[in-house]
C-alpha cells in the first residue's frame, strides 16, 4: 500500500461508500405494543404477567402414582360395572354369547372363543361363592 505524501488528500468514491451504507431506513411494521418498556416510576405494574395456571402445569407433572389411576381405568368405563352383581351378570352373558360364537366357528377361533367362555364361566361361579360365603358370615 502506498503511503500518501504530505499535502495528498485522499477521497473515497462514493460508489464504494454506499454499498457499505447497510442502516435502518423506515419501520414498516410499526405497533403501539412495540413501545412497551419498563415503567419509570415505583408502583406500577408491567403490562406482562404470565398466567400462574400454565407456569404451574410446566412445572409440576403429574408423577407416576399420579397418573396410574387414570390410566388403569378407562375413560369410558360403565360405572355400573363396579357393582359386584352387574359386573357377574355380565360375565355370565359374554360367556353366553362367546359359546354361542364358537358354535359357528371351527378350528382355532372356536377353541380360543370357549376358552375364553370356560373363563368367564369360572370367573362368574367364584363370585357365585364369594356372595354365598359372605352371605353366610353376616348372618352368623
Amino acid at each position: 500500500m502506498k503511503t500518501p505524501r504530505a499535502g495528498t488528500e485522499y477521497r473515497a468514491s462514493p460508489r464504494r461508500v454506499a454499498d457499505m451504507d447497510a442502516g435502518l431506513e423506515r419501520i414498516a411494521r410499526w405497533r403501539v405494543d412495540d413501545e412497551a418498556h419498563l415503567p419509570g416510576e415505583k408502583g406500577q405494574s408491567p403490562r406482562f404477567i404470565p398466567d400462574p395456571g400454565q407456569l404451574e402445569d410446566v412445572l409440576r407433572r403429574p408423577s407416576l402414582d399420579e397418573r396410574l389411576p387414570n390410566l388403569l381405568k378407562p375413560a369410558s368405563l360403565d360405572e355400573d360395572l363396579l357393582h359386584p352383581r352387574v359386573l357377574s351378570r355380565v360375565r355370565e352373558d359374554v360367556a353366553l354369547r362367546f359359546r354361542a360364537i364358537a358354535r359357528q366357528r371351527s378350528g382355532a377361533a372356536r377353541e380360543a372363543l370357549t376358552r375364553a367362555a370356560d373363563i368367564l364361566e369360572e370367573d362368574a361361579m367364584l363370585d357365585r361363592d364369594v356372595r354365598a360365603a359372605l352371605a353366610a358370615l353376616f348372618r352368623a
